[in-house]
């Protein structure tokens, strides 16, 4: 059943709307004053705060602006009171121009008339700061407040992009030639999609356009085989309020023009993802509602487009872990991963498997694996046919480490596959990128290098580093 708007709103407005109690006398939206905050961010509004200025193209001096204005009037939630009238996650006015209560009321709406106005604000004001930039919009009696809460304002912009890049693994075989390929997006004003096709031993073609207009800033980005024709396609979750998700078909050479599949799926802050749920041999859709209600609904794929939005689990992944998808079984049907990432004594792995119409019980099949920031991907590492778990450190001691799949459970802690490989900044994925039924490590540096590194697999272990393209997969783009 179709998830409407209204839901949408209500779930981001959640924890707002247990700030104040029912008011003594009947007092028109927009003038109650608010008897306290929350402490702490809604993150659901943090990440529709975030998407939104992607889709804008902000830069970071915006995007900052946005998470210290959004801190210091609401610690980032969607407040229905406020001083006079104010509203909303940056209490907008509705009484000076900010729109109606109701639309003040909707973050995606909020978020754009905020970024839209600061960009504007940064461009003519260079030399602005981030809480200068702020001030400009919000114009508040205390102009320095903004600048003030830098700090946790970064924390929480990284934070959102973070939850906004999470992709545990897709397939990437565009030409359908048993060989994964890497794809990148632009995600800015022109929304081009690069491709370079895998040889077996490097990635072939510089500024390779495929497609040249598909997946604006903010949306999610992702591959699938959605017609089943052995080539794997690119798919794009609008989020926001439309909800819509685009397919452009691969022909091998080539990205189609992007058409809606779905006109509501992964709406504002949900997490949206690409696999084959019910072992058709065509990707369908999911998508992670990824907040204390922790629901999972699927659409699958016709072949031409994408059905209804069906409830398949009611409780898995909730905000703060990392959802994924793989056939963890062997069975051919696309399962549930989810990595806890908390310290050490809370890094679980749990797992859902599906049975074709919807996700089993959750179950814990690894007990200390992906902690903290670490990046987990899932995919075949040995080639036998159930996928396996992988997890980048990305920092100065650039470890790789893999638990192998027994069709019940992960097996191995802290198993070591490389030793040297994804540093800080840089983006890992897996792909079985020469095609051997097993898949290897890849790395975009991004940076000023904009290098693409493989290490190979060889059932227990990847082989050393080696460059397989020397620009691919600039900053800001998405890659995979």
């Amino acid at each position: 059943m179709r998830r409407n708007l209204l839901a949408l709103l209500v779930a981001l407005g959640t924890a707002a709307a247990a700030v104040t109690a029912a008011p003594a006398q009947a007092d028109p939206v927009g003038t109650l004053a608010c008897p306290s905050i929350p402490a702490n961010r809604d993150p659901a509004v943090t990440l529709v705060v975030y998407r939104v200025a992607r889709a804008h193209n902000a830069n970071d001096k915006v995007l900052l602006s946005a998470f210290e204005a959004g801190w210091v009037e609401s610690h980032m939630n969607n407040l229905p009171c406020g001083d006079k009238s104010s509203l909303g996650v940056f209490q907008q006015r509705w009484d000076y121009g900010w729109g109606t209560p109701e639309q003040i009321m909707d973050p995606v709406y909020a978020s754009t008339q905020y970024v839209t106005r600061a960009i504007v604000c940064d461009r003519n004001n260079p030399g602005y700061s981030a809480g200068q930039v702020a001030q400009c919009v919000q114009r508040s009696g205390f102009p320095d407040r903004y600048d003030q809460v830098a700090a946790t304002a970064r924390a929480q912009l990284n934070e959102a992009a973070r939850t906004h890049a999470i992709a545990g693994g897709s397939a990437t075989d565009v030409t359908g030639d048993g060989r994964d390929d890497v794809v990148g997006f632009t995600q800015n004003a022109l929304a081009d999609v690069y491709v370079a096709t895998s040889t077996g031993s490097a990635f072939a073609g510089t500024s390779v356009k495929w497609n040249d207009f598909f997946s604006v800033g903010g949306e999610t980005a992702s591959t699938g085989d959605v017609n089943g024709d052995g080539r794997d396609d690119i798919v794009t979750f609008a989020h926001s309020n439309t909800g819509d998700v685009y397919v452009a078909l691969s022909t091998g050479t080539a990205f189609g023009g992007g058409m809606k599949w779905h006109d509501w799926f992964a709406p504002g802050a949900e997490i949206g993802a690409v696999g084959d749920v019910d072992g058709d041999g065509r990707d369908d859709l999911v998508a992670f509602t990824h907040n204390a209600a922790g629901d999972v609904y699927v659409a699958l794929s016709t072949g031409t487009g994408f059905g209804p939005g069906l409830k398949w689990h009611e409780y898995f992944s909730p905000f703060g872990e990392f959802p994924a998808l793989g056939d963890v079984d062997g069975d051919g049907r696309d399962d549930l991963v989810t990595f806890t990432q908390g310290p050490a004594t809370a890094s679980d792995v749990i797992v859902a498997l599906s049975n074709g119409s919807s996700f089993g019980a959750a179950q814990k099949w690894h007990d200390l694996f992906a902690v903290g920031a670490e990046q987990p991907r899932v995919g075949d590492i040995n080639g036998d046919g159930r996928d396996d778990i992988v997890t980048f450190t990305c920092n100065a001691d650039a470890d790789v480490y893999a638990a192998t799949s027994t069709g019940t459970g992960f097996a191995g802690t802290t198993v070591k596959w490389n030793d040297y490989f994804c540093l800080a900044g840089e983006f890992p994925y897996l792909a079985d990128a020469n095609g051997d039924g097993r898949d290897d490590i890849v790395v975009f540096t991004k940076g000023s290098t904009n290098d693409i590194h493989v290490s190979l697999s060889t059932g227990t272990g990847f082989l050393g580093a080696t460059k397989w393209h020397d620009f691919f997969g600039l900053n800001g783009e998405t890659t995979l």
